[in-house]
């Protein structure tokens, strides 16, 4: 674990430098700059993650396709999966596509954790620590009382301590089944679209407040980001298959343009006879 602290510890910093920063010439309030951090992260994994939700996209809509595949070579799973990955890689597609942004997000959430459990003086040096100890006539051997730094609080929370009414917990697990949904493409994993955010609900019932402020904010964005570019990738197959049909149509009429009119009048009698 120290060592896994030890390799977070850069990340760390320079989040706490970006706090302080935005604390210092944006918003001197903590919950609105851990939400401006949300979204620079995000910016930042813009062009990655919508690069893989068109590939998701493109899953989806690829789904018949996979199911006649599944259906044709049922009893030969390695030709199955032989064929499948050659149909991904002819529809320049990713399986995992989803898995990439998450990923990529879980060093600064940990990061996050650690800059709000325990943060460095980069932090305390501008806000001071978590918790101010009270002593009892001064003795330091004997605190009576840890008290929240004012400086952490956010509408009403503290954002080191739990939400005590879990209303953020529960925004999380709405907004996680909801993007979590909008991202299933496999018919067959529809069971983590609801799996998934209750046992996040669990884990998450008991974090400090900004790291659910962080987590709700990142939901948001991915909903928000994820109908979009399902909108734009809706226009692009519309586009694609309109091309298709009008290649099929060229097609066939320089085909009935390189035929005699004899072959014409067959034709003609057999599409009379159908």
């Amino acid at each position: 674990m120290q060592a896994l602290l030890s390799l977070l510890r850069p990340i760390q910093s320079g989040i706490e430098y970006v706090i302080i920063y935005l604390y210092h010439h944006i918003v001197s309030n903590y919950g609105i700059v851990i939400i401006l951090l949300t979204i620079i992260v995000r910016l930042v994994l813009t062009p990655l993650t919508i690069s893989q939700t068109k590939s998701m996209a493109r899953m989806q809509k690829f789904q018949p396709e996979l199911q006649e595949l599944q259906k044709k070579f049922k009893d030969d799973k390695a030709k199955l999966q032989q064929e499948t990955m050659a149909f991904y890689k002819k529809n320049n597609v990713n399986p995992l596509a989803g898995c990439l942004p998450l990923i990529l997000q879980l060093p600064v959430f940990f990061a996050l954790f650690q800059a709000l459990r325990t943060p460095s003086q980069i932090v305390t040096n501008v806000l001071g620590v978590p918790y101010i100890p009270v002593y009892l006539f001064g003795n330091i051997k004997n605190i009576i009382a840890n008290i929240p730094n004012i400086k952490f609080n956010f509408l009403w929370l503290n954002l080191n301590e739990r939400d005590p009414y879990f209303i953020l917990a529960i925004l999380m697990v709405a907004t996680m089944f909801l993007s979590t949904k909008m991202t299933t493409t496999d018919p067959k994993q529809k069971m983590i679209t609801y799996a998934m955010p209750i046992v996040f609900g669990f884990i998450s019932w008991n974090m400090p407040s900004g790291i659910l402020i962080y987590w709700v904010t990142t939901n948001i964005w991915s909903i928000g980001q994820q109908y979009i570019v399902n909108r734009l990738v809706k226009k692009e197959f519309k586009k694609a298959e309109e091309k298709q049909k009008l290649a099929e149509m060229q097609r066939k009429i320089e085909i009935s343009a390189s035929m005699s009119p004899e072959d014409l009048s067959k034709k003609k009698k057999r599409n009379k006879r159908k």
